[in-house]
């Protein structure tokens, strides 16, 4: 007898830019919130009358990217392999996939929680802040440190949704973090006067709140999704052989994110060289690269979820046309977000902060800034592309190139140009992260074929 709870079998589905922009909405949308909820602690911190508010949460935050990005193989991971396992209509290894990137999740996050202090001090060290920016900057991170199950959690719940084309699920989560977010900054900050302090607990107990309700709708697709009789079973999760193919991938985008994350970190730090003003003004100005990347990995996420699902079903046609229908909608809707970002560059500024020096020197560098997304929009691309083709050879290896061209010409760069050769490297490092992977496209296809 049929399953009718179950979903029926994979059946070859046309590629449009209607499935396209199904998929990449609800991730716009939800991601979009992300850097909207940075953005406005952000405004909160930066409207209490000193840089050296804004300035420590530019570098906790920095720091804590640093931190938590870097295990984002849990959602990077999880979405290729699920997209691969819901292509070939493998039940089973779809449940399975999901419950052994939540024991990862839980091993990493217990680690950082023990070792928040030292990773602290640790990280501190990279940069070159004002002695009061440093010292809060510590605090926000030990207190963010207690988000981690949560945010690690999370990354693995958005992968396992993603692959299954239910990225209206993200969406939901992120409303759900995001406005909690808001509503208790907004409550400890300017309601009980808290500052850093504040930004750091509501953010914490928001993610908390997000992953719960995304457990709670993972557990409503588990019903459905699940094989006929279908039980955890812990052993063949955390079977050697399974965990052992699984880590493998997890440890080349482990490095590749690693190498971006700390790409990000190198900037801020030639930021922090320049003084807390430069500093605080590269903090205004990432918001548009941050507003803008979340958004564009939308797209970035429907080339993961469809590229996936192509080669489970072993389409090469599918994989085209997934690639090509993605990217070309990314790459206009970066167009259209550059444009409006640069006629609306000042008035976004002013919003951000109320610290005139501030406000000067983020004018000056702000083209850097919001045409950016021209040039990574392609590099965005390329890794959902590869992410779905659970690529990580390939991924850790363009990011090594990039780094290791990125690193030592965005110090020649800032040292000849000052803040303007900071932006320039930065545009350098996406043009060759793009690049690099667009030279490793065939081996993708080749696995349809082969």
């Amino acid at each position: 007898m049929t399953d009718m709870t179950a979903p029926p079998p994979i059946a070859p589905r046309e590629i449009t830019y209607r499935r396209v922009a199904a998929i990449a909405l609800p991730v716009v949308l939800s991601n979009a919130t992300v850097p909207l909820q940075g953005a406005i602690d952000t405004a909160i911190i930066g409207n209490l009358g000193d840089a050296v508010f804004l300035a420590a949460v530019t570098l906790g935050a920095v720091i804590i990217s640093l931190l938590f990005t870097s295990f984002n193989f849990l959602q990077m991971g999880v979405s290729g392999l699920t997209a691969q396992a819901f292509g070939a209509d493998d039940r089973r290894r779809v449940m399975n996939t999901l419950m052994r990137a939540l024991v990862i999740a839980a091993a990493i996050a217990t680690v950082l929680i023990v070792l928040r202090g030292p990773i602290s001090r640790v990280a501190l060290m990279l940069f070159e802040g004002s002695a009061e920016a440093e010292a809060l900057a510590g605090e926000y991170v030990r207190i963010r440190a207690w988000g981690a199950p949560a945010e690690l959690a999370g990354y693995a719940l958005i992968g396992w949704f993603t692959g299954q084309e239910m990225t209206r699920r993200l969406f939901e989560m992120q409303i759900v973090t995001s406005v909690s977010n808001i509503v208790l900054n907004l409550v400890l900050v300017l309601g009980l006067g808290m500052d850093v302090d504040g930004v750091a607990l509501g953010t914490v107990i928001a993610v908390w709140l997000g992953l719960g309700y995304g457990l709670w709708r993972a557990r409503e697709r588990a019903r459905v999704v699940a094989p006929e009789g279908w039980r955890l079973d812990w052993g063949r999760v955390l079977e050697p052989g399974e965990l052992r193919q699984v880590m493998a991938l997890n440890r080349d985008i482990f490095v590749r994110t690693v190498c971006l994350t700390g790409s990000f970190a190198w900037m801020a730090r030639l930021g922090s060289l320049q003084g807390d003003v430069v500093l605080a003004a590269n903090g205004v100005l990432m918001q548009f690269l941050y507003v803008s990347a979340y958004a564009l990995d939308g797209f970035a996420m429907a080339a993961e979820t469809l590229v996936g699902q192509a080669l489970g079903a072993r389409s090469a046609q599918r994989l085209r046309r997934s690639v090509v229908v993605s990217s070309l909608a990314s790459l206009a809707l970066a167009a259209g977000f550059a444009l409006a970002a640069t006629l609306l560059s000042g008035p976004i500024i002013d919003l951000f902060t109320n610290v005139e020096a501030v406000r000067a020197a983020a004018r000056d560098f702000a083209l850097w800034a919001t045409l950016l997304p021209v040039a990574g929009v392609l590099a965005y691309q390329a890794d959902g592309i590869f992410i779905g083709a659970a690529e990580g050879p390939s991924m850790r290896n363009s990011m090594l190139i990039s780094a290791g061209v990125y690193f030592p010409t965005s110090w020649l760069l800032t040292e000849a140009f000052g803040n303007h050769g900071l932006w320039a490297g930065m545009w350098l490092f996406m043009l060759v992260r793009a690049g690099t992977l667009a030279l490793r496209y065939g081996r993708i296809e080749a696995r349809c074929t082969g």
